[in-house]
């Protein structure tokens, strides 16, 4: 079963439904904001690329998640790195913050 998860821009209340399913199915969940955060790169296990990166950037801008921002220098990159709350991957790479886009959906596996 796939979900979706809705943020309330006004209040800041996550919600979740079944895809498919009317807004007055759906229920409010709590998510910690100290949750771990990390980069793609170690979410993936390799790196996601620039077209991937800005996807999840867009929906985490979407969804009101909160990001921290790292620079690291290493022979094959040097440079600002996007962190995000483990549970938002998670919860992204599952199919659950992107209804609406082109069903191409890279997972975690």
């Amino acid at each position: 079963m796939e979900y979706i998860y809705e943020r309330n821009p006004d209040t800041g209340e996550i919600y979740v439904r079944k895809i498919g399913e009317s807004h007055n199915n759906r229920k409010s969940i709590k998510i910690d904001d100290s949750m771990t955060m990390t980069s793609l790169y170690d979410y993936l296990g390799h790196a996601a690329g620039s077209e991937l990166g800005q996807q999840v950037a867009t929906a985490a801008r979407k969804a009101g998640v909160k990001h921290e921002i790292r620079e690291i220098k290493n022979p094959k990159y040097s440079g600002p790195v996007m962190l995000y709350p483990r549970a938002f991957l998670d919860l992204y790479f599952r199919n659950g913050l992107t209804e609406g886009t082109s069903g191409k959906q890279l997972l975690k596996g």
